[in-house]
């Protein structure tokens, strides 16, 4: 016992040293912070000058240049107008970009000198900020054992279990709240695919109107050319039979369109379909305990029928117009059948969807308010360790 309160009483000794020693550190920060500034300033200046001094030494040698070049004239230099005046002219620029350099030069070398003592004074002030920083380590890794080696108090005790209770419930809300985004983000996955398959059966049934008109034109075609050959008006016949062949073929393509929308916006569906039955298989049991009417009900979704074209083709061909009416009807029957269908899934997904995000906001703030409880305790936690730290430092002081 007396060898651990020996012990105690060199650490909390050792503490109060660190303590004296960063009395002086503090406010190195902001004194680093200043210097670094400084040193950025300066070197943003000195490069701004260097680039003026690069400038100014090109265009010295221009100017050398063009006054050699005049001096002693070659080719076409000689018939330059008052070449000794514009000679005197370019030596007087000549002259004045010389005293622009050793300006510079002067002012490059003073702020050169100046950067050099910034920085050096930059490296100290680090240096101290290192030194302050080693300290507050030191210091609070002394905190620390001294504080552990104190047998815990009744209040410090009763602190940690709560923490860790309510962090046991923290972990499981939060793990529910992942799971429950997730089937949320299914949801309006295969929310999204439903309402895209209900688009392409919308725009099936349109094709499929169009494919109803041309076939009710088809037949009136058909009909006239049986009557013009009938009277015998040969002429007449055959363009009748060359708009009905014409009218036929814009109706199979219509018919291939179609049949391609239904089979397309099936697949969707089906996906869709998928997508939302993973999502609420997926739903975890313990939101389903804990909020029953947000999660009670579940929908189904009816199977679609998909199209097939070569049947239609077979029917087609065997029965003529008739078979292609008989076609485009059971094709609208089946689009609206699978478009109300589909209309349902997408508003049971919708209400679903409604309820989960209801229940993840729920489990949304209960996760919020374990947040906050669990950061209280830790903050009880740690405000008594500092309860127990000063007591033992107090003793030592005055033993």
């Amino acid at each position: 016992a007396f060898g651990n309160m020996d012990q105690t009483a060199t650490l909390v000794n050792e503490y109060n040293n660190t303590e004296q020693q960063l009395v002086p550190l503090q406010g190195c920060e902001n004194e680093m912070h200043g210097v670094d500034l400084q040193v950025s300033q300066v070197a943003s200046g000195l490069r701004q000058r260097q680039a003026l001094f690069n400038k100014a030494q090109q265009d010295d040698q221009y100017l050398r240049k063009r006054i050699h070049r005049n001096e002693n004239p070659r080719f076409l230099h000689y018939f330059v107008f008052n070449r000794a005046a514009k000679v005197e002219r370019l030596k007087g620029e000549l002259q004045l970009v010389v005293s622009k350099e050793q300006d510079l030069s002067n002012n490059i070398n003073v702020e050169s000198a100046n950067l050099s003592n910034l920085q050096h004074q930059q490296q100290n002030a680090h240096a101290v900020v290192d030194r302050k920083h080693q300290l507050e380590a030191r210091s609070r890794a002394l905190f620390e054992q001294i504080v552990d080696a104190q047998p815990p108090t009744q209040a410090l005790q009763s602190l940690r279990a709560d923490v860790q209770r309510q962090g046991g419930q923290l972990r499981s809300e939060q793990g529910l709240l992942q799971v429950v985004g997730g089937s949320v983000a299914m949801v309006k996955q295969g929310l999204s695919k439903f309402q895209e398959a209900e688009r392409l059966y919308r725009k099936a049934n349109s094709v499929n109107e169009q494919a109803k008109q041309v076939n009710s034109r088809e037949a009136f075609e058909e009909r006239r050319e049986r009557r013009e050959e009938a009277f015998g008006n040969e002429c007449s016949a055959e363009c009748a039979e060359l708009r009905r062949e014409r009218l036929e073929r814009q109706e199979r393509l219509l018919q291939s369109e179609r049949d391609s929308l239904i089979n397309k916006a099936h697949d969707v569906a089906v996906q869709a379909y998928r997508v939302i039955s993973q999502a609420f298989s997926s739903f975890p049991m313990e939101a389903r305990g804990r909020y029953p009417q947000l999660c009670a009900s579940i929908g189904s979704v009816t199977r679609l029928e998909g199209a097939d074209f070569s049947s239609a083709l077979v029917l087609d061909s065997m029965l003529g117009t008739v078979g292609a009416a008989i076609n485009d009807f059971n094709s609208g029957c089946k689009i609206q059948r699978n478009l109300r269908v589909v209309e349902e899934c997408a508003c049971i997904s919708s209400s679903q969807l409604e309820q989960m995000i209801a229940m993840e906001s729920a489990v949304s703030s209960n996760v919020q308010q374990l947040q906050a409880h669990v950061q209280s305790l830790e903050q009880g936690v740690a405000t008594e360790r500092v309860n127990i730290f000063n007591a033992v430092r107090q003793r030592v002081m005055q033993g």
